[in-house]
């Protein structure tokens, strides 16, 4: 990735990836601190009431070394390693983001 200018703008630039086979149905997992894989659903979080306006940084989670989405029809499965901590979601069907 090259340098972005520097003209003193606030920019997000983000890296995704897309998979036209895969439904995985708002749901996908991210790492725990490189422990185990925890399930995360678009718009929902099971210890409260989610409600916002920001629906994009609401879904945001921190990626240590993996997010996934699986296809549990089809049996396939999407995996983005990273070698360094950053935000990730998935807010489209089939398509993981990582922001850099």
């Amino acid at each position: 990735m090259g340098g972005l200018p520097a003209d003193k703008v606030g920019r997000d630039v983000i890296v995704t990836w897309k998979s036209y086979d895969i439904d995985n149905n708002k749901t996908f997992y991210t790492d725990s601190n490189g422990l185990e894989m925890q399930k995360r659903i678009l718009n929902f979080k099971e210890s409260y009431n989610f409600s916002t306006f920001e629906q994009i940084s609401g879904n945001y989670y921190p990626i240590n070394s993996a997010i996934a989405i699986v296809d549990s029809k089809s049996q396939l499965q999407m995996t983005v390693l990273n070698d360094r901590s950053q935000g990730g979601a998935v807010l489209e069907k089939g398509k993981i983001e990582l922001m850099q």
